[in-house]
């Protein structure tokens, strides 16, 4: 049995598997750039949506970052699996 296409909820394009570099941001404060992060991306519109599991590593990847408030140069971090 094949598995449904995802669909994007913005404009109802594929979504396809990608390595994506993401910004992450702690309200107004950009607190690092996580590189490698898998994601899902609309081909149509470029949107990025995260399985649930992935919010919550990149939560704890940036978690000392967010601690350490506003800092410059903006650090670059590679995704990786965590344990909680």
């Amino acid at each position: 049995m094949q598995q449904a296409a995802r669909r994007c909820r913005r404009c109802r394009g594929q979504l396809e598997a990608r390595l994506v570099e993401h910004p992450y941001w702690h309200g107004i404060t950009l607190v690092a750039v996580v590189q490698g992060v898998p994601s899902w991306v609309c081909q149509l519109c470029g949107y990025h949506y995260f399985d649930a599991g992935v919010e919550t590593t990149l939560g704890f990847i940036v978690k000392d970052y967010v601690k350490m408030g506003t800092i410059f140069p903006i650090p670059t971090t590679s995704y990786r699996e965590v344990s909680r």
